[in-house]
């Protein structure tokens, strides 16, 4: 049975841990610099290998970031780059200390160029399993790239923990687009070699809950597991089979998909009549740059109007929760329009709410002689207009139906106007 070692939360400088979530969008300013740099990314990012405090050999911030639609973590700050043989610094990031379940580190990644040389390919990102200026060497879930197997393409590959052969690759992708990968490590306590690792590579879209087969799934199951991981590392390769130009951003790392890879995840959203008005109540699990919430209503299910605006919490990985009061207390359809503040939005699912809405019958129409009204509730009084808006008929009503003679009334169109001391329908009716 493996050592259970106790969760400790542990923040330093400006690292960003909302619970057990760790955000990296290299949010450091306009200018490039060294990433290790203490007035940039060193604050968060410690080497732990190779050499440090040049251009020509450490890992570089890049200002431009890069891009993927639907990705909480698209266009925000920077990126950083990470080389083959060019360069040599490796540095960690901490993250929570995870024992236990299944942790996700999903990622931006453009692979600019990869030498004709690399058919063999070389790791760029793994996890640690502790973190700081010290000498990392117990890494999992390494990730791979190599040449692809038509011209002006890769192929990412995976291993549990061997920095060899590499077993599983990735189909091929296109040198210069972006692509959103999600890194999967769990956690297995039934033994002390027998965690796996897999991962997810998504070249459009970002799917709301995890996907039932990865792309790729890691063979060396029965290397080493962790008893505890603590970091996610960039490594920059050495070696002649690891020439590549790389760009990671976005970097996120948690231990669910909901809030490793979605920006805002409702748990809830419900809508309740009471004291003639409409409760909303709804609950995040996480959110990522989250401005707020526009409350939409639409009474046939088709047209939305904006009704109010909640503020939101901006970076949580807790649960909140919102309300809002809506003073129309009749049927009608919501739904929520979360907006980032990049300007971004997406809709929550869309709730209906059945009102103290008062359903009125009026047979027949066209009418002739007489009218029958039957309705849901207690009337208190009807009358009936001509085409002018003049009072013809008036009646007291101490009950949900009444009988109306319209025998004096001259054929023509008639307006029905209906009290339940609450509320007053109008319908259009014809006798002929």
């Amino acid at each position: 049975m493996k050592k259970i070692i106790l969760l400790i939360l542990i923040t330093i400088g400006t690292l960003t841990n909302y619970a057990q979530t760790t955000i990296e969008n290299f949010n450091y300013g306009s200018t490039m610099d060294t990433l290790t740099n203490p007035a940039n990314g060193g604050v968060n990012w410690k080497t732990h290998s190779g050499t440090k405090g040049s251009f020509t050999s450490s890992l570089i911030y890049n200002t431009t970031s890069l891009t993927y639609a639907g990705y909480s973590s698209s266009g925000v700050g920077g990126a950083v780059e990470v080389w083959g043989v060019a360069r040599s610094e490796d540095a960690n990031r901490m993250v929570s200390a995870y024992t236990s379940g299944s942790v996700y580190a999903s990622f931006l990644l453009r692979i600019d160029s990869v030498n004709s040389l690399s058919t063999v390919g070389d790791y760029f990102v793994h996890f640690g399993d502790t973190f700081g200026a010290v000498s990392l060497t117990n890494f999992k879930s390494r990730m791979f790239t190599k040449i692809g197997s038509v011209a002006n393409t890769y192929k990412i590959g995976l291993t549990k923990s061997g920095a060899g052969a590499v077993a599983v690759f990735s189909p091929d992708y296109a040198f210069g687009s972006t692509v959103l990968v999600v890194l999967k490590y769990k956690f297995d306590l039934s033994a002390t070699a027998n965690d796996s690792v897999s991962a997810y590579i998504f070249t459009t879209g970002v799917p709301t809950t995890e996907p039932t087969t990865p792309t790729l799934v890691a063979t060396d199951v029965t290397a080493a597991d962790y008893t505890i991981l603590r970091s996610f590392c960039l490594r920059q390769g050495s070696l002649a089979n690891s020439q590549f130009k790389a760009l990671v951003d976005g970097i996120r790392v948690s231990n669910s998909w909901g809030t490793s890879v979605l920006p805002v995840k409702f748990t809830s959203f419900n809508a309740t009549i009471n004291n003639k008005q409409t409760n909303l109540t709804w609950t995040t699990a996480s959110e990522i740059n989250n401005k707020g919430f526009n409350i939409e209503r639409s009474l046939d299910g088709v047209n939305y109007e904006t009704i109010g605006f909640v503020k939101g919490n901006v970076n949580s990985n807790r649960v909140n929760k919102y309300s809002f009061i809506d003073a129309n207390h009749a049927s009608a359809f919501y739904r929520l329009k979360q907006i980032d503040f990049d300007g971004k939005f997406d809709y929550s699912n869309i709730i209906s709410v059945q009102g103290n809405d008062l359903l009125i019958d009026i047979t027949p129409n066209p009418f002739n002689n007489v009218i029958e009204i039957n309705s849901n509730g207690h009337l208190v009084n009807v009358e009936v207009l001509d085409i002018t808006g003049k009072i013809v008929i008036t009646e007291t009503i101490n009950g949900s139906k009444t009988t109306l003679n319209t025998a004096s009334l001259n054929n023509g169109v008639y307006f029905v106007r209906i009290n339940n001391g609450e509320s007053v329908i109008t319908k259009r009716l014809i006798k002929n």
